[in-house]
């Protein structure tokens, strides 16, 4: 069975490559020829790059979302209270959302140009992303200068 996923993720990963060298080859080779709603000139296969980056993107997610629930269910007929335990850092994740949602603010923003963006649910999960990565990196840099320290050593 390993060699079958060795396989599938070495031609995965060459295709991925290919269309990423193609996509590339057509936004830097073509040429700046459109015009984008702004009136400024932009190269002539930018939604292309921008297509295949948001499909790589949701292909990422996607097959993350479902190894994790394949590996739950391995975890839940194999360790069942330890796979309930492996839900603890899940549900610590959505509480920081949820508290970083509530922290944001919804007040209107100035754009260039004059124009007010007032879609207030919009910044207010700009703001929760944010504040999440802040803290986020701060919890990794703390793990990270724990590990290094070595308070908590592995037995």
């Amino acid at each position: 069975m390993a060699k079958l996923s060795y396989k599938v993720s070495y031609y995965v990963f060459y295709v991925c490559i290919a269309l990423i060298l193609v996509v590339l080859g057509m936004f830097y080779g073509v040429g700046y020829s459109e015009t984008n709603a702004a009136g400024l000139v932009e190269p002539a296969n930018t939604p292309a790059l921008m297509y295949l980056m948001y499909g790589m993107f949701a292909v990422c997610v996607a097959v993350t979302v479902i190894a994790a629930v394949l590996q739950f269910g391995a975890a839940l007929k194999d360790n069942p209270k330890g796979a309930i335990k492996s839900l603890f850092g899940l549900i610590l994740l959505v509480v920081l959302l949820i508290i970083t949602y509530n922290i944001g603010s919804n007040v209107p923003v100035l754009l260039g140009g004059g124009a007010v963006y007032e879609n207030a649910t919009m910044l207010k999960v700009t703001d929760m992303f944010l504040y999440s990565t802040y803290a986020l990196l701060v919890v990794a840099a703390i793990g990270t200068l724990l590990n290094l320290t070595g308070i908590f050593k592995q037995r």
